[in-house]
């Protein structure tokens, strides 16, 4: 599958950073050998946030690589996680580089809350992914859009104990989470097909490409008379497009002949 997946690797330790001898050297090291992304979860689960901060944001400095923190904490306790990793990447210049997962103490806050900690969030360049799982609270892609967060979404987990849902298809999560966000109108279902697309590859650090001469052929052709309809119906029969090169579908020459 070379030709039509590009796989971002990230060092990723759960739980035991700070308890369990050894992990962050493991993570250290997996920065040195393929990895580029250094992961997180919940930084103060274990009672001390700020040197778990330490430990993740010092590995990715070492190896200038990018961030990615699993943050379920609600409430205050999980609101101010979200401060220290906005204060940690504003001081260390890591603009771009960091993005937390599913933030439920986000989801959660009331509007002005979550308005000011988007700002905060902006100012310092921390993105946000959602995957809008089962019933835990979903960030207002709304007001994350207003205050100029890079937002995306994704899975939460793929045929696996945790999530057997996921497909990894994004049209399909895409309608997920408009959703759980509530959305009816087009132009708020239209914010999560955005963060599908533009979102995600800016969250990546991939370049952004456009339907024009000299930007590569990476392309979904959807049959929707509108982007909101594609979210919403996400449907079948679509022709995805790899560099250039239609992407096999993986059914059987009888089913295709079919």
């Amino acid at each position: 599958c070379s030709g039509f997946v590009d796989i971002q690797q990230v060092a990723f330790p759960q739980h035991g950073l700070p308890s369990r001898a050894g992990t962050a050297d493991l993570l250290d090291a997996a920065l040195g050998t393929g990895a580029s992304v250094v992961g997180g979860l919940d930084p103060g689960a274990e009672g001390d946030a700020a040197g778990y901060l330490d430990v993740v944001f010092g590995i990715a400095e070492r190896h200038a690589a990018m961030v990615d923190l699993h943050l379920h904490t609600g409430g205050a306790d999980g609101l101010a996680e979200i401060d220290l990793v906005t204060e940690r990447t504003r001081s260390l210049g890591m603009a771009g580089r960091v993005v937390l997962s599913h933030v439920y103490a986000l989801g959660a806050a009331e509007t002005d809350i979550a308005q000011a900690v988007a700002d905060r969030l902006a100012a310092a360049g921390v993105g946000v992914v959602t995957a809008a799982p089962y019933s835990y609270p979903v960030p207002d892609l709304r007001v994350l859009h207003q205050a100029g967060v890079v937002v995306g979404i994704g899975h939460d987990g793929i045929r696996d104990l945790w999530g057997p849902y996921g497909t990894g298809d994004l049209l399909e999560r895409a309608c997920h989470v408009a959703y759980r966000s509530h959305f009816r109108r087009d132009e708020d279902i239209e914010l999560v097909l955005q963060a599908a697309i533009t979102g995600g590859r800016r969250l990546l650090g991939i370049d952004p490409v456009e339907v024009r001469p000299g930007d590569p052929a990476d392309l979904v052709l959807v049959p929707a008379e509108t982007r909101a309809e594609a979210v919403v119906a996400h449907p079948p029969g679509r022709l995805v497009i790899k560099g250039g090169r239609p992407v096999p579908t993986g059914r059987r020459p009888a089913d295709e002949s079919a």
